[in-house]
């Protein structure tokens, strides 16, 4: 069974030959005149995820016999079911709407032409990954006190001591593995490291907040936010290879980010820790 990604190259690789073929028929001008052409390319979505799909694009799905000339209506066979809410999908969709758009105003489809489409659609924000943003009204402020700051210490350590001695498995190995084998299983290494992480924010929420340490609190809550949103984009690498482009710029940036968050979070509770006196 060819994969998710080799079905969405092939379609669109079909299109563009197909394509040309049915535009090349339809013009057959009696005097050509030299004509100044416009090779830029705006790129609009054409299709949202959560509105009905449009299915002009599927016109030029046909496959035509050679020796008969016979017309067949490649939609309308047999074929894997595919997730229409993915990214990936979605791509492919405006990406050869796009293509069949420039193809009709006599665009010429260079290489660089098909890049540009390609960078101007990945620009869209639908194909952005955003994580969650936290602020202060999400968390549970107390006054500060010497019991409060020493409860908030103990209380960091135990919802973020499992970042450190629990999770074994690089990310991003298992999604470069995953991809270069086309292993969906692999991504299955990514599901106990989602849940630590899933659980650490579920404690930095409900947890008591000194006010003193509230910035340096949400800096820590909103980087293990960003670290959850690549992860859970990792996670779909192989089903929907277009949600995990931008993570595998982000990732190490946000892992910065929170290493910078917990070194805050430190040098806070070693300034304010009450000491104990024997």
């Amino acid at each position: 069974m060819p994969s998710n990604r080799t079905i969405t190259i092939f379609i669109i690789c079909f299109g563009v030959v197909t394509s040309v073929w049915l535009f090349a028929k339809e013009s057959s001008p009696l005097v050509e005149t030299p004509v100044a052409k416009d090779t830029s390319v705006t790129v609009e979505p054409l299709i949202k995820i959560e509105k009905p799909l449009n299915d002009d694009w599927k016109k030029i799905l046909v496959s035509v016999d050679p020796k008969t000339q016979k017309v067949t209506d490649l939609t309308k066979s047999a074929a894997p079911v595919e997730d229409d809410t993915t990214l990936t999908d979605q791509l492919s969709r405006d990406f050869l709407s796009q293509y069949l758009i420039a193809v009709k105003e006599g665009i010429e489809i260079t290489p660089e032409v098909a890049s540009q489409m390609a960078k101007s659609t990945l620009a869209l924000p639908d194909y952005k990954q955003d994580s969650v943003i936290y602020i202060k009204e999400n968390l549970k402020i107390t006054k500060v006190g010497a019991d409060e700051i020493i409860k908030y210490s103990e209380e960091i350590n135990q919802a973020t001591i499992a970042i450190y001695y629990s999770i074994k498995n690089d990310p991003m190995a298992i999604v470069i593995k995953s991809m270069q084998e086309e292993n969906e299983n692999e991504l299955k290494k990514l599901d106990p490291i989602i849940a630590i992480n899933k659980n650490t924010i579920k404690s930095l929420l409900s947890m008591q907040v000194p006010e003193s340490a509230v910035k340096a609190h949400l800096d820590l809550l909103n980087s293990s936010a960003q670290i959850l949103s690549d992860l859970e984009a990792m996670r779909v690498a192989v089903s929907d290879p277009v949600k995990v482009f931008p993570v595998i710029g982000s990732y190490s940036s946000h892992l910065s980010n929170f290493g910078a968050s917990m070194a805050n979070i430190n040098l806070y509770l070693k300034n304010n820790t009450p000491k104990l006196v024997f």
